[in-house]
């Protein structure tokens, strides 16, 4: 592959061509992309969607806004030192520079969780299975459709967002810089692909994978087998920031939480840190404990930003060449990954299993379902009424009216219909989605029991 297009700053228009900005600087295209995320409503619900703890009462504790900010510093600071060394070989042309490396994965990074429904992972399970116990809404459906939605991704629907959805409706959606796009798409394949299957993750819908066989031709990705592509580069360094900021950050709040020690994951933290200044730095201040896991958490992350970034170019080869099958931060190779995954396997073992979280995630799965299906029953019985409404059911009106502008056209698919309800269900917030289940619970419509 070549950074040549890999680095394109051209947008998709509404006529599905290509455009490169009148005045090509890059590092402000990259800047254009940030604010338009930034400013999105997609990306400002994020601030009531679960990061690990659902509608936690503690104000310190992350949310997916705060967590996506954080992941874009990071990815940040990582792409800029790999810019300064693509620099360095003459990898980059002079048109690119080290800081517009770092604001376009910044970009990537904020929205890498744009896409995720209420409640997080367990939002995206409940989905999941619902479409997989009523196989009836399934019928007539492609193959390749089922796949979506019995395997609904918060990663192929941030695609969807950012490309369909938010700002131009149906028409280009963000219209964000082709190498925006790809550093986005962490599974650059669908969820019928080869690749897909054995993955059991997507990062492409049916309903978009035109757009990103235009997105992978014109930067040059490698097309591996049908509908699947290798990453591009920078894919790595979102998805590594990503890997730093959970693992450190949910031990963080598990000790705000109460859930850990600060012992336990001091421990963690110190063993990422090399010995000398940083060290000193956060022993001085031996009453506050608070500031000490501030430190070490930030030296642990400057740790495995220089991991990560050493990692990217000792295997630079594999990258650009499209043969890399590994994070960068791999438990089984990079030397930090090691300690990653014993922070990962203790939030596993004594955060995700927190009697709170796992209660709420229960609870979400039933309300998550009850509401899909009562907006999948309006959105068939008006395609049934020929779009008129006059015969359906005051609930089913009732489906149709919280809707809006996700209601189906008269002439969509009944795959195109199952995913306008499923793009207005994953765009609610937790509080939301928990104010429309007290709604329909007080109109009859559904019982919370």
């Amino acid at each position: 592959m070549q950074w040549s297009q890999l680095l394109s700053t051209a947008r998709l228009d509404h006529n599905g061509v290509w455009l490169e900005p009148s005045v090509n600087e890059e590092r402000a295209q990259w800047q254009r992309d940030h604010d338009r995320i930034i400013f999105s409503g997609a990306f400002r619900r994020l601030a009531v969607k679960t990061q690990v703890h659902p509608l936690s009462e503690n104000d310190h504790v992350h949310t997916r806004l705060s967590h996506s900010l954080e992941v874009a510093s990071v990815g940040r600071s990582l792409a800029t030192r790999i810019g300064h060394w693509l620099s360095g070989i003459g990898e980059l042309g002079p048109e690119h520079t080290p800081s517009g490396l770092g604001g376009l994965v910044q970009a990537a990074c904020l929205a890498h969780d744009i896409g995720n429904p209420p409640f997080g992972h367990a939002g995206e399970r409940a989905i999941r299975a619902y479409f997989e116990m009523h196989p009836e809404q399934l019928t007539g459906l492609t193959t390749q459709e089922r796949a979506d939605l019995t395997g609904f991704e918060g990663n192929a629907q941030g695609f969807r967002v950012l490309t369909t959805l938010e700002r131009h409706w149906f028409d280009g959606g963000m219209r964000l810089t082709a190498a925006t796009l790809g550093a986005f798409v962490k599974y650059p394949f669908t969820a019928a692909s080869e690749f897909g299957q054995r993955k059991r993750k997507h990062g492409i819908n049916q309903s978009e994978l035109l757009i990103m066989r235009e997105l992978a031709e014109h930067l040059g990705l490698i097309e591996t087998t049908p509908d699947c592509w290798v990453r591009h580069p920078l894919v790595y360094v979102v998805e590594a920031a990503d890997d730093i900021c959970y693992a450190l950050i949910d031990l963080e709040d598990a000790v705000e939480l109460g859930h850990l020690s600060y012992d336990e994951v001091a421990s963690l933290m110190k063993e990422l840190v090399d010995r000398g200044a940083r060290r000193n730095l956060y022993e001085q201040l031996l009453d506050d404990q608070d500031a000490k896991l501030e430190l070490l958490r930030s030296a642990a992350i400057d740790a495995l930003v220089h991991e990560a970034e050493a990692r990217f170019i000792a295997h630079y080869d594999a990258i650009i060449h499209g043969q890399f099958a590994e994070d960068l931060l791999d438990s089984r190779h990079a030397s930090a990954g090691e300690v990653i995954m014993r922070a990962k396997a203790l939030a596993r073992e004594r955060v995700y299993v927190d009697q709170a979280k796992q209660s709420y995630e229960g609870q979400s799965a039933h309300l998550i379902q009850g509401v899909l299906a009562h907006l999948l029953g309006g959105a068939e019985a008006l395609f049934e009424a020929d779009g008129d409404g006059t015969s359906i059911t005051s609930a089913e009106r009732d489906a149709v009216a919280r809707l809006g502008k996700f209601r189906p056209r008269p002439n969509d698919s009944k795959y195109a219909r199952a995913m306008r309800v499923t793009d207005y269900l994953s765009a609610m917030t937790d509080r939301f989605l928990l104010r429309t289940v007290d709604e329909l619970d007080e109109l009859g419509y559904f019982s919370v029991r």
